[in-house]
């Protein structure tokens, strides 16, 4: 049984979200598992005090923090010292790029071309203060090769940065092997293991990385909470100024139920993560085998090793918004990777070179607690529903009066 088989989104009336079955959006949000958030109760509102006070309630709320910072530690293979409490993982990404610039001259970054848009926002940045950044393209697989990484490196490099998995395709990236390259350049390496965290084992020692992101919301936790793993002896420009808290690393006061209810979901994901990663795991594939031969056109975007609950498939011909739209009219939701025909194309895709259209007619499955085979039987009666309710018209692009065309009709212009 998932570990999370509980989850449930949280609500004021303390009632299951309806279709949770039909959620195929884990990669975009999880629910709060039920472990979870009676693990953390309490801190809503009778432990409520601010943990940076000196007097007995302050004190329980800061002695709740330190045992769970040295949970969540222990399971990424962390000392307490080395773990960093944020506001999620933009935040974490955030602050590992913008704290390794110099605070004089410039420097040299090197990010992938797939990252989250945390990361590449963030580096954007870095170029408008004046600093060079190379961002490296993955293979048409979808992984970052440690030779191309290689070859970006310079004299004058301050960091790289490559994510653990994909959160679009689920392709696990070489992060181990780029932090051990970068170990023997002497450069830093961060790695946003926000997509991964949860799914495929995450150990921060045999990752050779000195900065890592997570986020809670992603592992069956509330929103608003990060962390960014910081290795000892790293020295990390603070990014937000306060009152002293977190040795005067990142201001602001700690929020406990956040931080417990994380420590909850860690002891969770290191009892049950193995098990539930096979069970998520033979979904997904039973999942796109009725995809394959139902709609045989469709292509899965990506190949090699991938995070166990994450399917990206390309429906040729179909806008995956409208796809996305028409399943959600369906009750049920998934996740595409632009928001329609005037958007900008998946940027994780067109870096693939799977091109402009795959990058607009895709769409992410990802797979969670609540998910089972009837939760497939139910996407497949949908998809094979709307693709039979139009015929294609010739000679134009899709539109969204187009959708339910056959999946398998060749568009000709």
């Amino acid at each position: 049984m998932h570990p999370m088989t509980k989850a449930r989104p949280f609500d004021a009336g303390g009632a299951a979200h309806s279709g949770a079955d039909l959620y195929f959006d884990f990669n975009g949000s999880t629910p709060v598992a039920d472990a979870v958030l009676a693990a953390a109760a309490p801190f809503l509102a009778g432990s409520f005090a601010n943990p940076s006070a000196a007097h007995s309630e302050g004190r329980r709320a800061r002695a709740a923090i330190d045992a769970s910072r040295r949970t969540i530690a222990a399971v990424l293979g962390a000392d307490a010292s080395e773990i960093y409490f944020t506001s999620g993982g933009t935040e974490s990404n955030n602050w590992a790029l913008m704290g390794s610039a110099p605070r004089e001259g410039r420097a040299h970054f090197v990010v992938s071309a797939i990252e989250h848009k945390s990361v590449l926002a963030t580096a954007q940045e870095l170029e408008r203060l004046g600093h060079a950044v190379t961002y490296v393209a993955p293979e048409r697989t979808g992984a970052v090769t440690v030779a191309a990484i290689a070859s970006a490196l310079r004299p004058d490099t301050a960091l790289v940065s490559v994510m653990c998995a994909n959160n679009e395709t689920g392709i696990v990236q070489p992060a181990a092997e780029i932090g051990a390259l970068c170990r023997a350049r002497g450069v830093r390496f961060h790695t946003d293991a926000v997509c991964a965290f949860g799914k495929i084992p995450v150990d921060v020692r045999a990752l050779n990385c000195d900065l890592l992101s997570i986020a809670a919301h992603k592992v069956y936790a509330p929103k608003g909470l990060g962390i960014l793993y910081v290795r000892s002896g790293v020295a990390l420009r603070t990014y937000v100024h306060g009152c002293g808290q977190q040795d005067g690393r990142r201001g602001g006061t700690e929020n406990p139920f956040a931080v417990v209810a994380l420590a909850r979901a860690c002891e969770l994901i290191q009892s049950g993560r193995a098990a539930a990663a096979t069970q998520v795991e033979a979904l997904r594939d039973e999942l796109w085998r009725a995809i394959e031969a139902r709609f045989p056109r469709c292509r899965r975007n990506g190949a090699g090793a991938a995070l166990p609950n994450t399917l990206n498939v390309h429906f040729p011909g179909r806008l995956g918004a409208d796809l996305q739209h028409a399943l959600g009219e369906r009750g049920i939701s998934v996740a595409a990777g632009s928001a329609g025909a005037g958007a900008a194309p998946s940027h994780v895709l067109v870096a693939m070179g799977q091109g402009d259209d795959a990058g607009r007619e895709s769409l992410r499955f990802s797979l969670g607690a609540t998910t089972s085979r009837a939760s497939i039987a139910a996407v497949i009666a949908a998809l094979e529903e709307i693709q039979a309710a139009l015929p294609v018209a010739q000679g134009t692009a899709p539109t969204s009066a187009q959708l339910a065309a056959p999946l398998h009709t060749e568009r000709r212009s």
